[in-house]
């Protein structure tokens, strides 16, 4: 398995397995009551018990190739980045979330093309108990032709997609080549929810310790 990712509300692990072409989702509440009711298929080889897959296992969705990691958005869908395929895969959840989009549930919705070879990827408050829905960031770790190239090393590709549309609404409307490491893990949230100080609140404030240094003048 490559990610495991949490719906907002707690309710459901998505789990990646990266070789393989399905997500498997996993219910929290299934899980509560595998633990309460010891059903384990055995242990791995430090003792430590192993969930009985078939009792926690809520559906799988075959999403494509190479799946990755996994965001939300506000209308009951998720969004899996797909590493061979290229390309991000909306599809859509089960259970409560099926009133939200109305579709078939655990079910493929459309797949977007990304530039090139994504692993991460962050929705707007995706990881926060209300989605935004409105945009997604695919980190692709290959720009290849999308640049005018600088030399050698290419640079990473942020491709921003537009998820606010239904089906297979979900197009690339930007590119930003990032020059600095591959991307991992991020956190997209409203601006407003910073707080920043714009200056520091004593003279002679250490910005690393977050305190005044004692040797600075006075």
């Amino acid at each position: 398995p490559h990610g495991a990712d949490v719906r907002p509300d707690g309710k459901f692990v998505v789990v990646s397995g990266k070789l393989d072409p399905h997500v498997t989702v996993y219910s929290a509440e299934k899980i509560r009551k595998a633990m309460a009711g010891k059903k384990y298929s055995g242990s791995d080889e430090y003792g430590v018990p192993i969930l009985d897959f078939d009792s926690v296992k809520e559906a799988q969705a075959e999403v494509g190739l190479g799946p990755l990691h996994t965001q939300f958005d506000d209308k009951g869908q998720a969004y899996t980045s797909l590493f061979l395929d290229s390309a991000v895969a909306r599809w859509t959840l089960g259970g409560d979330f099926t009133k939200l989009h109305g579709q078939q549930p655990w079910t493929m919705v459309h797949k977007t093309p990304v530039q090139y070879n994504i692993g991460h990827l962050v929705a707007a408050e995706g990881d926060s108990v209300s989605p935004d829905g409105r945009y997604l960031v695919s980190m692709s770790k290959w720009s290849v032709d999308r640049f005018f190239p600088p030399g050698p090393l290419l640079p990473q590709n942020f491709q921003l997609l537009d998820i606010s549309g239904s089906g297979a609404d979900m197009p690339v409307i930007y590119d930003a080549p990032i020059g600095v490491g591959e991307p991992h893990y991020a956190v997209m949230i409203k601006a407003d929810k910073l707080k920043p100080w714009t200056v520091y609140p004593e003279v002679g404030w250490n910005p690393h310790t977050q305190m005044l240094d004692p040797a600075s003048p006075r």
